[in-house]
């Protein structure tokens, strides 16, 4: 077996236990939060989480994990005996193959919802995550790359960064009176399909600096 196709398979094992954990955690956290707003345990009240909840939980679990891969994924599989390239390769791989299983997810289990329980339609919510994973990842090869070179300091400075824009994000939610006002004010301000190139160049040249930041790297054990 081949460095190449031993990292890519270590990728998709990786791949499949992040998606399967977000998987979990979206549906513990639909129960919690609709606990939280007082709401009834009923199908009609369920459902229509999942969807955004699988796109917040999937992005910051893909952000957490990219943040670590400099300093794990990427460590250990050079000591599989495989290449820097193949771990570049089997990293951006990992990436789109968890984009895709999340996007698949997301979006038939929008569709498949009766039209007055969506809070958005199937099709834009799709772009819209497409757009956000995308800037996600790009920003997460990018901060561990600063972990890596810089240690406690860097993860601090992202941490904070990180907690302020949550903060931003609840308190928008909350001033504004709900996920679906939020939404919609997004989706009026951006325009779709330049958010999804712009997070694909963006990811590119994240891609583009994680290979050169890691070709000379050293395995520690």
């Amino acid at each position: 077996m081949s460095g190449l196709t031993r990292s890519l398979k270590y990728a998709t094992f990786r791949a499949a236990r992040v998606v399967g954990i977000c998987l979990l955690m979206a549906v513990g956290f639909v129960f919690y939060f609709a606990l939280l707003d007082g709401a009834q345990f009923t199908l009609q009240n369920l459902l229509p989480r999942f969807p955004f909840m699988l796109l917040f939980i999937g992005n910051l679990m893909l952000m957490i994990y990219g943040m670590l891969d400099v300093a794990t994924y990427t460590q250990l599989t050079l000591t599989y005996g495989c290449t820097r390239k193949n771990a570049a390769i089997s990293t951006v791989y990992m990436h789109l193959l968890q984009m895709l299983a999340f996007e698949v997810i997301m979006v038939v289990s929008c569709a498949l919802l009766p039209e007055q329980w969506q809070m958005i339609d199937a099709k834009t919510l799709g772009l819209l995550a497409l757009a956000i994973f995308f800037i996600g990842s790009g920003l997460a090869l990018v901060t561990g790359i600063l972990i890596h070179r810089f240690g406690k300091v860097a993860y601090t400075v992202v941490v904070i960064f990180a907690s302020m824009g949550g903060g931003i994000v609840g308190g928008l939610v909350g001033f504004h009176g709900g996920t679906t006002v939020v939404l919609d004010l997004v989706l009026k301000l951006l325009n779709l399909p330049v958010m999804i190139m712009a997070g694909m160049i963006w990811y590119a040249a994240a891609a583009v600096i994680y290979w050169f930041s890691i070709r000379k790297i050293e395995v520690r054990v």
